[in-house]
């Protein structure tokens, strides 16, 4: 479970402004908002990336904000995380790259570490990829071998910042379905940050705005079309009429 209560971080101006947010465990929470609203910095802060200036981050009942740096560590452990750019390490190959949390968080000798990466690589289909290096896979496929990484550890939360971004439409809509799979199989509470509102709202079992860095509205995509809010709707419908 990840609960946000009245979050404010500033870096030269305010970005978060008192956002709060709930995310149970085992749900997908599809994290939607115009440019520049918060949301990458948010899961920034949960992951424990970013220090919060006031509120409170509860991870798995441990209070991130102001924590000690082996309560830090030890909610990390707990946590798997999508880069926005994949951040794959492009001198190492594909099996190294998704052993990596393994190997700094585990006590696994190196026989069960090379079957969990093969697991995880089957997983997110792409088996028989372990000797290949970054330079020489698609981007969907770079995402893909992100995700494995991130679920390697099996982690109790898992944040996916654009898990999409730059792929194509079948690319995008494969990506997605495969989260959901994710969640389903690791039982883990996903946060997922897209631009791509048209597949990330159907797979999401609830969705969270930002605006301005502050939560217009948590609740199911059903009510979120609903809500009589002009900004809401204005990005929901992409129009330009009138500044987000």
């Amino acid at each position: 479970m990840i609960q946000v209560q009245r979050l404010y971080k500033s870096f030269d101006t305010p970005v978060l402004r008192g956002c709060s947010l709930r995310a149970e465990r085992a749900q997908l929470l599809g994290i939607i908002g115009p440019p520049a609203s918060g949301k990458s910095v948010l899961l920034r802060a949960i992951a424990g990336l970013v220090d919060a200036d006031a509120g409170s981050i509860i991870v798995e009942d441990k209070e991130m904000v102001g924590a000690s740096e082996a309560t830090r560590r030890h909610v990390q452990a707990r946590i798997g995380m999508l880069f926005q750019n994949v951040a794959l390490f492009d001198f190492m190959t594909v099996g190294q790259n998704v052993a990596f949390p393994l190997r700094r968080m585990s006590q696994l000798n190196e026989k069960d570490i090379e079957e969990r990466v093969a697991e995880e690589l089957a997983a997110v289909g792409l088996s028989g990829f372990e000797r290949r290096m970054p330079s020489g896979l698609s981007g969907g496929q770079k995402r893909r071998v992100g995700i494995a990484r991130a679920t390697i550890t099996r982690p109790r939360v898992l944040l996916y910042d654009e898990p999409a971004a730059g792929l194509d439409p079948v690319t995008t809509s494969r990506t997605f379905a495969l989260l959901r799979k994710q969640r389903r199989r690791l039982g883990a509470s996903l946060l997922v940050v897209s631009s791509d509102i048209d597949r990330l709202l159907p797979v999401a079992d609830q969705v969270l705005m930002l605006h301005k860095g502050r939560a217009l509205f948590q609740g199911p995509e059903s009510e979120l079309r609903q809500v009589n809010s002009p900004i809401i709707q204005q990005f929901l419908k992409g129009s330009t009429d009138g500044p987000l």
